[in-house]
């Protein structure tokens, strides 16, 4: 398949309204998508794809609506659901005696911090065959020794408490604001998300060169749309000359957005 462009008028993609989804489940959707390897884009809170994975990703938006309890109205919180394999369902096995015993064991967290339903017979893991793209995904970021055991002990030099998904809030933000600087969603977010980043920081398996260039761009974007009022609310500043500058936060925007890319 040919590099597919979200921006690309002419490729063969597939749109998704998720008008209806508050910021955080997109970023939510946006990480699951990366972990599955599915080519994606946004424009405004519309999902865009390839129509060559267009099942594979009809299955992650299910799978996400599920998890979160979107279409039952509020979110599920995470420590209330009990996620289980049940015994009619078409299970898929991966056989992982040749892996060694520590990686099992981060394979059996990572499906479970991402509540994917899976039981163990003996080294051999069963998973809802349903669940195939999103688990082989996280198999491989563990063979690749990248997943990030957020229970684990941190190196010195880096966030313990930080989530190294905050580059997905990063990454949504500056999409949304490189098309439209007057997102008022999308600047809560970016200055929720810049409250808590320390460029001499980085979250636990994001490279301290790549945290230290976004926080300067996301820091970009925050200074020429809020400046020194510290006022997040975009319709208050709009008509005051000197304090929001809309073209050097959106050209700022899209260098985030473009720095990130890669990544998500």
């Amino acid at each position: 398949m040919t590099e597919w462009n979200p921006d690309d008028p002419d490729a063969a993609s597939v749109h998704y309204d998720l008008s209806a989804w508050n910021f955080d489940q997109q970023a939510e959707l946006a990480a699951a998508m990366a972990d599955a390897e599915i080519p994606h884009g946004w424009v405004d809170t519309e999902l865009v794809g390839p129509d060559d994975f267009e099942v594979m990703t009809d299955g992650i938006i299910a799978e996400v609506e599920e998890r979160l309890g979107i279409a039952y109205g509020e979110p599920i919180e995470y420590g209330e659901v009990v996620v289980v394999l049940r015994d009619d369902e078409p299970t898929t096995e991966y056989d992982l005696d040749e892996w060694p015993a520590d990686d099992r064991t981060l394979a059996g967290r990572a499906l479970t911090d991402a509540l994917l339903a899976h039981r163990w017979d003996g080294t051999v893991l069963l998973v809802r065959t349903a669940d195939e793209a999103v688990v082989e995904a996280l198999l491989d970021t563990v063979e690749r020794g990248e997943f990030v055991d957020l229970e684990g002990s941190a190196p010195a030099g880096v966030d313990p408490d930080l989530d190294a998904e905050i580059l997905t809030t990063f990454f949504l933000a500056g999409e949304r604001l490189r098309r439209n600087p007057l997102d008022a969603d999308g600047l809560e977010q970016l200055v929720a998300a810049t409250e808590v980043a320390d460029p001499d920081r980085p979250p636990f398996g994001v490279q301290p060169r790549l945290w230290q260039q976004t926080c300067a761009l996301a820091d970009r974007v925050v200074d020429a749309l809020v400046g020194d009022t510290g006022d997040t609310a975009i319709d208050d500043l709009v008509g005051e000359p000197g304090i929001v500058d809309f073209d050097a936060a959106a050209e700022a925007a899209a260098e985030l957005h473009d720095l990130l890319r890669p990544y998500i």
